[in-house]
């Protein structure tokens, strides 16, 4: 992978050691796998400057958000302006665990009781006050069935939250939760005023939360319009008036709108374009590792994916670097393993996969009743390039061991109507990376997940994740991860492929990048524009 220069560097961080310090663990020398995943937080010059507030930004990303309910939405978009509009009690940066909505918290000595104070000067964009009724409100909307919230599974332990005062949530847990406070920190833990929800409800111009940004409008297709929270608690934050945001999903014409100076800020520009954009005058650019996990799921509640062979052949046929390489330029990590790659926390850190061995997968499927192979359908957003050349990619490479793929490409609102119907074969995927790996373990592989599309179920699994929620021991811990992911990659439903390196490009006049997309990105709050 070709790396990231890293001159001018004010601050230089890895996600595998943003993890760490969420773990409260002390960060020595990178390891050769941290540094290839370094990013450029911010500039020198640009970070000894008095930011001016005013004007506003035209961010282009690549695809239009699902929906803006911060409890439901799973896709990348969702996350980007659910972040800016939502707030939780805590907010995870670079330096780790920070206040928030909560000003302090205390855990009793058992770990199963979590008191958080809240800041008394937050108020929602409704103009009402954030109390603990809205804390209370929000974590037991994700609880109930009836909200589909994919994260439910990691707040089952919470029996009970108090509200004893106003500015006072006790949380009361059957079991120390080791990741909890990660959990909280997460847009998925967004606080939403209560009163919103239950009168009008969130649509295209009205939204619940307390964050810098409140949204204006979302045009469906078309754009989403953020403003200025004029009451933000954060005094003099954010900067900028507003944030006007579109899509495009031609990885072309968003190169093209950047360097033309028709947008201010193309978020995630296509790998096949940095090169260039590096060495363009007129922008600036910040990146280098990322935060998605890309792989394609198999439908195990149908045949022959609920065979654990037919699986395992799929996962000796696959040229993972190659997949890498036409799919995303080369830029990135291959997954030879399980979900996460090698530098993270919870990883397996030895390659279970090597090159492909095209014979055993052979093997394999005739030993499972297929010894011609058979063919399938492999499910794929079109207005995804990056999914689309993996799917090809991996249509050609299933092909050498007898099973032939079937490209079926659909829009977004297709695929994901029919993958939460269970209508699919395969399906072209990819997560983003949580901050603790319980909670899309939780969601996306554990039984009865909200994210577990294909219906997945492995007790032993299960019983895994179950115990790292427990296990308060750092590296007990991570073992027990590290013993899950290795069930994920030799039995699992889905065929690990690539983690992606991401990129963000701005015009030189917005200042104020200062923050990890990895993480969070609710740092934009501190971005302002240079008159």
């Amino acid at each position: 992978m070709k790396q990231p220069k890293v001159n001018r560097l004010r601050r230089m961080v890895t996600f595998g050691a943003a993890m760490a310090l969420l773990a409260g663990t002390a960060i020595g020398m990178a390891t050769p796998a941290m540094a290839q995943m370094e990013k450029r937080f911010s500039i020198p010059e640009e970070t000894s400057l008095t930011p001016t507030p005013g004007g506003r930004i035209n961010m282009l990303i690549r695809l239009d958000v699902q929906t803006l309910d911060p409890h439901v939405t799973s896709d990348t978009s969702g996350f980007l302006i659910v972040e800016q509009i939502y707030e939780s009690l805590l907010e995870t940066t670079m330096d780790g665990l920070q206040p928030a909505l909560a000003e302090s918290w205390e855990i009793s000595e058992d770990g199963k009781t979590y008191t958080f104070k809240l800041r008394q000067n937050a108020k929602f964009h409704s103009g009402n006050p954030v109390t603990s009724a809205d804390v209370k409100y929000s974590i037991e909307r994700i609880q109930n069935p009836a909200t589909a919230s994919p994260r439910a599974r990691s707040y089952s332990n919470i029996t009970s939250i108090e509200t004893p005062d106003d500015h006072t949530v006790v949380f009361n847990l059957n079991a120390p939760n080791a990741p909890f406070l990660t959990l909280l920190s997460t847009y998925g833990a967004s606080i939403v005023d209560r009163t919103v929800i239950e009168g009008t409800g969130l649509n295209q111009t009205t939204d619940a939360g307390s964050g810098a940004f409140k949204l204006r409008e979302h045009v469906v297709g078309q754009r989403v319009v953020l403003d200025k929270h004029t009451e933000y608690w954060r005094e003099g934050q954010p900067y900028l008036d507003g944030i006007d945001i579109t899509w495009n999903p031609d990885d072309n014409a968003r190169a093209a709108a950047i360097r033309s100076g028709t947008v201010d800020f193309l978020w995630f520009a296509a790998p096949e374009f940095i090169d260039a954009l590096k060495t363009d005058p007129a922008v600036k650019w910040f990146g280098g590792s990322g935060s998605l996990s890309l792989h394609f799921r198999m439908n195990t509640s149908r045949k022959p994916w609920d065979d654990v062979r037919v699986r395992q052949a799929v996962f000796y046929a696959l040229d993972r670097q190659e997949i890498l390489d036409i799919a995303n330029s080369g830029h990135g990590t291959v997954l030879n393993a399980g979900y996460l790659p090698p530098d993270r926390w919870g990883s397996v850190k030895e390659p279970i996969y090597g090159a492909p061995d095209i014979e055993k997968a052979k093997a394999l499927l005739a030993e499972a009743g297929y010894p011609d192979g058979f063919e399938t359908n492999l499910l794929v957003i079109s207005t995804s390039a990056f999914q689309v050349r993996s799917a090809e990619v991996e249509q050609y490479q299933l092909a050498n061991v007898g099973i032939k793929v079937n490209l079926q490409l659909a829009e977004s609102t297709v695929a994901n109507a029919a993958i939460r119907a269970n209508d699919f074969d395969i399906y072209q995927s990819g997560f983003s990376m949580t901050l603790d790996p319980d909670e899309r373990f939780s969601s996306a592989f554990a039984t009865g997940g909200g994210l577990n599309y294909g219906n997945w179920s492995d007790p032993e699994y299960d019983a895994l994740i179950e115990k790292a929620r427990t296990e308060l021991d750092r590296d007990a811990r991570e073992k027990l991860y590290q013993e899950a992911e290795t069930i994920l990659a030799t039995r699992g439903p889905v065929g690990m492929t690539w983690a992606s390196a991401s990129y963000d490009v701005l015009a030189n006049k917005v200042m104020g990048y200062n923050g990890d997309a990895g993480l969070s990105f609710r740092f934009y709050r501190n971005l302002w524009l240079q008159q």
